[in-house]
């Protein structure tokens, strides 16, 4: 839970199959999906219920921590 107006920080991991999400290094979630579209390469922030300001947002590529 996030304390009156503490900002929120993700840091997300996309890795094929699999996207792990920290959220200010105190959470942290795994999933793994399974994307069926050969498009299906983006990213989407969204709020529900409110607005959300993204003062940052970096990405960079990532070698395959597995390349077999």
């Amino acid at each position: 839970m996030l304390a009156p107006n503490e900002p929120l920080q993700l840091r997300v991991f996309i890795d094929k199959s699999v996207i792990e999400v920290f959220a200010n290094d105190r959470q942290a979630i795994c999933r793994r999906v399974y994307p069926a579209r050969k498009d299906s390469l983006g990213i989407v922030l969204f709020a529900e219920g409110g607005a959300a300001k993204f003062t940052s947002v970096k990405a960079w590529e990532m070698m395959p921590s597995n390349p077999y």
